[in-house]
């Protein structure tokens, strides 16, 4: 009887990896408020301070960046203190563990009450598209190794665009922007956010909650997302450099 049993002090077959390049690094940062844990994002490994302002005040856990003492980027851990009094929502004891897709679980409150905003500022199509076409400068990680998500907070005024970030997770590089923008004390009425990312219902409440009343994507919405732009006046532009863009209370 023929049989097929390993030959003694074979070595184990040794498995190839072929294609790898350059790829975009993933860490993990759990946000602490207090010495309680609220969240594990997975996120690039830069520009975390202006992640976690953007991500506590998408949560509604601060009000303004006035209300952190102090923050500390240790290893893998965010450490945040908070000014007497200016606790709002950092009830949770463990953390929840988030993906690169996504920015965090949404108290239903933030559904439930969704703030009305009006667009204080005229803009064309061209202008968007214009606008956008700047992204691709801005993305340098992405033209290193791709994977990498984008977004951008211009000034509507002037039409400029005042910060660019990227992550691995598109709702962390809005966070990103909206935090660069908190601890600068930016107007959020008079500008729009820009992302490479597609629309879901967190990111469209992360732009009301700022008061961001225009945002413009490279793709598409999610139904969610249009029920949520539907009942606030959020002005929304996706597939801005397709032929057919989608125009919400344009």
């Amino acid at each position: 009887m023929t049989t097929c049993a390993r030959k003694k002090g074979m070595l184990p077959e040794k498995k190839r990896e072929t294609g790898l390049v350059s790829l975009p690094e993933e860490v993990w940062l759990t946000i602490t408020v207090e010495g309680r844990p609220l969240s594990r994002l997975s996120c690039s490994p830069f520009g975390q301070r202006d992640l976690v302002m953007g991500w506590l005040f998408s949560q509604d856990i601060i009000d303004g960046a006035d209300a952190v003492a102090s923050l500390r980027i240790r290893g893998d851990r965010a450490l945040v203190h908070l000014r007497p009094g200016a606790s709002r929502h950092a009830e949770r004891s463990d953390p929840v563990q988030v993906t690169a897709c996504s920015g965090g679980d949404v108290r239903p409150v933030l559904f439930d009450a969704l703030p009305m905003i009006n667009r204080s500022y005229e803009f064309t199509l061209a202008q968007a598209v214009a606008l956008m076409e700047q992204l691709p400068g801005r993305a340098r990680m992405f033209g290193k190794h791709g994977g990498i998500h984008c977004s951008m907070l211009a000034g509507m005024q002037e039409r400029r665009i005042l910060a660019s970030r990227e992550d691995i997770g598109r709702s962390n590089s809005i966070d990103k922007v909206i935090g660069w923008g908190l601890c600068r004390s930016v107007d959020f009425d008079a500008t729009a956010l820009l992302t490479t990312g597609r629309i879901s219902a967190e990111m469209a409440l992360k732009c009301l909650h700022a008061g961001v009343p225009t945002l413009i994507s490279q793709t598409t919405l999610t139904t969610k997302a249009l029920e949520i732009v539907r009942r606030s006046g959020l002005t929304l532009v996706g597939h801005v450099l397709k032929p057919r863009p989608i125009l919400l209370n344009f």
